[in-house]
């Protein structure tokens, strides 16, 4: 199901379906620039059952490159692009796991549970500040060697995920 919230509160297109009606995770992209890592979060999240939400991106939702790296799991993918982080934060109403370089916790170190929210920053910047202000206790990082900057997008998202689906099994 892929959803376009124009004035924020509300779905003004839909195609596709869901099965679930509490996804497993609210994967959240927080501005991404790089159509590849989408598509890569579309199959991750078709994959198993959680919600994709693609924040303040300046990507076309009808880029091509992104729908090909999405393959054809599009259909059973739940995404929905919103304006700006701030927005689709304020629709999901619940305080967010931020994943961010230096964060106090590792994703196994914390209970991630049905429907939670992980709100991921863009490739080459970091998670609005002001996001990571007000989650403080609530920020999240992969351990990583020093002198490496960031890990790929897709990547860190993967990981995240999949140590929901751990937990939860």
């Amino acid at each position: 199901m892929v959803m376009t919230h124009d004035d924020d509160t509300s779905a003004i297109s839909t195609t596709g379906s869901s099965d679930d009606v509490t996804p497993l995770l609210h994967v959240v992209l927080d501005r991404p620039a790089i159509a590849g890592n989408v598509g890569a979060c579309v199959r991750l999240c078709a994959a198993v059952g959680a919600a994709l939400h693609v924040c303040g991106s300046e990507l076309d939702p009808g880029d091509r490159a992104m729908w090909r790296a999405g393959l054809d799991y599009w259909p059973r993918a739940r995404v929905h692009f919103h304006h700006s982080l701030d927005a689709c934060l304020a629709l999901l109403s619940q305080a967010p796991w931020v994943v961010e370089v230096g964060g106090a916790h590792a994703p196994w170190d914390v209970p991630l549970a049905r429907g939670d929210v992980i709100v991921l920053g863009p490739e080459k910047a970091s998670v609005q500040a002001d996001v990571i202000e007000k989650h403080r206790d609530r920020v999240l990082t992969l351990p990583q060697r020093p002198g490496i900057r960031s890990l790929n997008l897709s990547q860190v998202a993967a990981v995240v995920v999949f140590e929901a689906v751990r937990q939860q099994r």
